[in-house]
């Protein structure tokens, strides 16, 4: 009973609230965080806007990614009201790549403050939350 105790520990995977946490390998200006191989993929995605705000939405919630270039990532998400998710930058391919795979834990708006990354590194310069309002 003990070894099946034992064998129930050693392969209990998956995301914890500790690994979930560890931003130890993420750089402080970086745009997004994706999640790691090892754990399960997060069951939503947060953005943390220039203003201070934080926003999460569900992965099951996305219907639509629209990569129109390389600086532009449109999402549709059937929420109630129909929300778009508008992303402006520069390198959002990897972005919408990883968002599509439900891997992207965070996306962050760039601080215009702060000096912008260099040409070919992703950068998240604004997003824009637009809902339908629901009329009756």
């Amino acid at each position: 009973m003990a070894s099946a105790a034992r064998a129930f520990d050693q392969h209990r995977g998956g995301a914890s609230a500790h690994s979930a946490s560890d931003t130890s390998s993420i750089d402080a200006s970086d745009p997004f965080a994706r999640s790691m191989p090892s754990e399960l993929p997060p069951m939503m995605f947060q953005l943390r806007l220039g203003d201070g705000r934080w926003l999460s939405y569900a992965y099951h919630d996305v219907r639509e990614i629209e990569c129109r270039d390389a600086g532009h990532l449109r999402m549709t998400l059937a929420t109630s009201p129909k929300t778009s998710i508008t992303i402006e930058g520069r390198n959002l391919r990897d972005l919408a790549t990883l968002l599509s795979l439900a891997s992207v834990r965070w996306i962050r708006e760039a601080d215009p403050r702060a000096v912008s990354r260099p040409e070919d590194q992703s950068e998240v310069i604004r997003i824009t939350i637009e809902s339908d309002k629901a009329t009756k």
